[in-house]
C-alpha cells in the first residue's frame, strides 16, 4: 500500500518475511551458526548441519553466508534437494562453472567421476566447494546414501567437497533411524538455531527499521517490544509478521508510535487468518 509506506517513508519494507540477507540480524544463536558454518568448511570435516524450527531463520543465515562468501569457496545452493542420487550429481555438476552441461545419459558412475575431476581441479586451484542444501528434512533415504557417496570424494589429506544440510528438527530425527547410522555419524559439526532471547526483541527490531531506511520518528516502546516477545516466543519469522501488522495498526490510527494496543490488534487479525 503505498500510502503506508509513503507514511513511514521506507526505502524497502522492514520487516519481510523473505530472507533477504540485507537484513540479516546477528542474534547470538545466529553467531553460533555462522561459526560453525565456517568451521565445518575450513577444518574441511566433511558435513555440518544447521538445524532450527520454523521461523528461527535457516534460510536467511544460509543466504546470508552465501553474501558473505569469498572467492575461496565455490558455492552450490540447491533449494529444493528431494531428487535422487543421480539427479542431485547432475545438479552440483551443473552448479559448478563447467565448460558444458552433463549429458543426460551418463551413468551416475560417470558422473561422479566427472564430479572428481572437478573437484581435484578446484583443489588445485585453492578453492573449497561447499555444497549447501536447504529444506534438508526432505531428503529421502536414497538421496542421504547419495550424499554419503559424494562425501567419499577426498584425496589422501583432504575432503573435496563440503556439504551443509539446513533443515528443521526432524531432520535430526530422521537421522536416528538405525539405516542412516553411517551417515549420520559423519556429521561432526551441528548446531541448532534458537529463536531470539527476550534481550534481542528490541536490537532486531531496530536493526530492521535502520535497514530498511523507516522514517526515524517511527518508535517501539519496551513494553510493545516485550509484547512482541510474549506472543512470538522469539521465533525471528513471527516476530516480523507481528511487527509489520502492528505498523499497520499503528497506521490507521496516524501514529508512529506503535504501542501495546497496535501488537496485540496485529495479533488479532493474525489469528483471524490463522497464521497465529
Amino acid at each position: 500500500m503505498e500510502a503506508y509506506k509513503q507514511f513511514f517513508d521506507f526505502e524497502q519494507a522492514p520487516f519481510s518475511v523473505c530472507p533477504n540477507p540485507k537484513f540479516f540480524y546477528s542474534s547470538r544463536s545466529h553467531a553460533e551458526g555462522l561459526d560453525h558454518l565456517r568451521y565445518g568448511i575450513y577444518e574441511g570435516l566433511g558435513f555440518t548441519m544447521i538445524t532450527g524450527e520454523p521461523g528461527t531463520g535457516k534460510t536467511m543465515l544460509l543466504r546470508y553466508f552465501i553474501g558473505q562468501a569469498g572467492e575461496d569457496l565455490k558455492i552450490v545452493h540447491i533449494q529444493d534437494p528431494r531428487m535422487s542420487p543421480k539427479e542431485l550429481l547432475r545438479a552440483v555438476l551443473e552448479s559448478i562453472e563447467v565448460p558444458r552441461s552433463p549429458q543426460a545419459d551418463l551413468t551416475e558412475r560417470e558422473l561422479a567421476e566427472e564430479l572428481q575431476e572437478l573437484l581435484l581441479l578446484a583443489q588445485r586451484q585453492t578453492k573449497k566447494v561447499v555444497v549447501l542444501l536447504d529444506e534438508a528434512q526432505g531428503l529421502n533415504f536414497e538421496a542421504l546414501e547419495g550424499l554419503r557417496l559424494i562425501s567419499n570424494l577426498e584425496t589422501d589429506s583432504e575432503k573435496l567437497i563440503h556439504i551443509v544440510l539446513f533443515g528443521q528438527t526432524e531432520l535430526e530425527e530422521r537421522l536416528r533411524e538405525r539405516r542412516l547410522r553411517q551417515f549420520d555419524q559423519r556429521i561432526l559439526v551441528r548446531c541448532r538455531l534458537r529463536p531470539l532471547e527476550s534481550e534481542e526483541i528490541r536490537p532486531h527490531i531496530e536493526h530492521q527499521l535502520l535497514v530498511g531506511r523507516v522514517d526515524p520518528g517511527t518508535e517501539f516502546p519496551l513494553e510493545s517490544t516485550a509484547k512482541i516477545y510474549e506472543i512470538s516466543a522469539g521465533l525471528p519469522r513471527m516476530v516480523n509478521v507481528l511487527c509489520e501488522r502492528a505498523m499497520m495498526s499503528a497506521f490507521l490510527q496516524d501514529t508512529r508510535k506503535i504501542r501495546v494496543q497496535h501488537v496485540v490488534e496485529g495479533w488479532e487479525s493474525l489469528n483471524r487468518i490463522g497464521i497465529l
